[in-house]
């Protein structure tokens, strides 16, 4: 492996391990795989039959995470085809985020609804995070920036 190869793998290693913090407190949700985990609120609730799913103690938010073994590239325009961007927020080659309110060939969705990509070892870690009031954004934020590979 080149020089410039492994400096690459390492910088997206580290980056993925900063993404992946749990704030203290928080409970870890991990995809069906185990390949993929974020960070939740105590509070909030694991499904036990939808694993990777995770819903607040108010129910009016929610997580789902899966792994996926394409690349961020490669994921990128089937995922944009199925849940069409509406504004994106952050596309930097390590995650690609963006809100959206439809899914593809539906009628609009309620409240705030993310699609989360993060590039991991071995392909992404997508989750869809959604919240049905404003206040709750701030916890949505944290939960995005746990999301990553399962440690």
């Amino acid at each position: 492996m080149s020089m410039r190869k492994m400096s690459v793998v390492v910088l997206l290693a580290v980056s993925t391990m900063v993404l992946a913090a749990v704030p203290s407190g928080w409970k870890v949700v991990m995809d069906r795989k185990k390949t993929c985990q974020y960070a939740v609120p105590a509070d909030w609730t694991a499904d036990k039959l939808l694993v990777g799913t995770a819903t607040s103690a108010d129910k009016k938010s929610n997580v789902v995470v899966r792994g996926n073994e394409q690349s961020l590239a490669d994921i990128k325009p089937t995922i944009q085809q199925m849940i069409p961007p509406d504004k994106v927020i952050e596309d930097n080659g390590k995650r690609y985020w963006y809100s959206y309110k439809h899914l593809a060939n539906a009628s609009d969705l309620s409240g705030t609804n993310w699609y989360v990509a993060v590039a991991v070892p071995g392909g992404v870690c997508a989750a869809q995070v959604s919240f049905k009031d404003p206040g709750a954004e701030a916890v949505a934020k944290q939960i995005v920036d746990t999301i990553g590979a399962a440690k």
